[in-house]
């Protein structure tokens, strides 16, 4: 039930997309290192499920909404429902992280139950749409929920699914009171709205060409306005971004398929394959061929 992946799953708009069918116990839990990702960077996307995240080794910068934090080993982190965020290594050594990702019904039980009104809804309407845990603040209930839900989650006994919801049914309670302090969120506001818009319209254009006047356009915005939204949600320029995103397409295609190099440059919007092939090494650290290389030869291992 423990995954360990290298890319994340969306749909057009940057929602993550479950990489199987529908689940009896709609939960998630992963167990890797923030460098297994393209450019050692887990990319900005979003879930309507919430996530809580422990930073084991290294040192982790999240992007959440409008703000980043730094994550050092030892820390945790909890984000909430529809909230736009990425995590990226800040630093070459392992960067070993655990999360779960889970839907608040699974805490909450029947809307408009007692779970549900008091505990679960208000944490989603107006609770802080990011919450930093650290065990020298008092935050060891977290760190000993999230230990005990991941033991259960490991051992998958008869009835681990009772311990895991209990568990981050207490965590969940931690985030609710810690967060008290906290500024409350905004759900769907209009430039997040407004992103989202942008970012099925660059998706379903995978091989074109566009300035960020068309970009903007797409949500009926000026040049300006599209890239301060672009920095403020995704810390990157809008055409930045578009590179970004079609160089992890590309290797994700490159790790999946026996595609020739030119032909997936073609797809993923690059009609210069010298000039795709520098902008890879650039971001990747090697070139397309070198990189299809190497999964193949750790897969290979893998395998053994």
């Amino acid at each position: 039930m423990i995954k360990s992946r290298s890319f994340v799953h969306t749909d057009a708009s940057g929602k993550e997309v479950p990489e199987e069918g529908l689940q009896l116990f709609d939960l998630t839990a992963n167990d890797g290192d923030i460098h297994q990702y393209a450019a050692s960077s887990i990319p900005s996307h979003w879930h309507k499920e919430l996530e809580v995240f422990v930073l084991l080794k290294g040192r982790v910068q999240v992007g959440a909404g409008e703000a980043i934090y730094i994550l050092q080993a030892g820390d945790g982190c909890f984000i909430n429902t529809e909230v736009i965020h990425s995590f990226t290594a800040a630093v070459s050594s392992p960067c070993h992280f655990r999360s779960f990702v889970f839907h608040a019904d699974m805490i909450g039980g029947t809307p408009g139950s007692i779970f549900d009104s008091r505990y679960v809804r208000p944490l989603l309407e107006s609770g802080a749409s990011f919450l930093k845990f650290r065990k020298e603040t008092g935050d060891h209930p977290y760190f000993e929920q999230f230990e005990r839900a991941f033991a259960a989650c490991a051992g998958e006994y008869y009835g681990y699914e009772f311990e895991i919801r209990d568990a981050l049914s207490h965590i969940l309670l931690h985030a609710r009171s810690k967060g008290q302090a906290a500024p409350p969120r905004a759900i769907s506001s209009i430039q997040e709205a407004r992103l989202k818009e942008m970012l099925i319209w660059i998706d379903q254009n995978p091989g074109k060409e566009f300035s960020v006047a068309d970009i903007a356009g797409t949500a009926n915005i000026c040049p300006r306005e599209c890239q301060r939204i672009f920095n403020q949600y995704l810390h990157d320029s809008p055409i930045a971004y578009v590179r970004r995103k079609r160089i992890f397409t590309a290797a994700k295609q490159l790790s999946d398929t026996d595609e020739p190099v030119t032909d997936i440059a073609l797809n993923c919007g690059f009609s210069n394959p010298g000039y795709f092939s520098r902008q890879f090494r650039e971001l990747m650290g090697s070139t397309p061929s070198e990189y299809r290389a190497a999964v193949k030869n750790i897969r290979t291992a893998v395998s053994r």
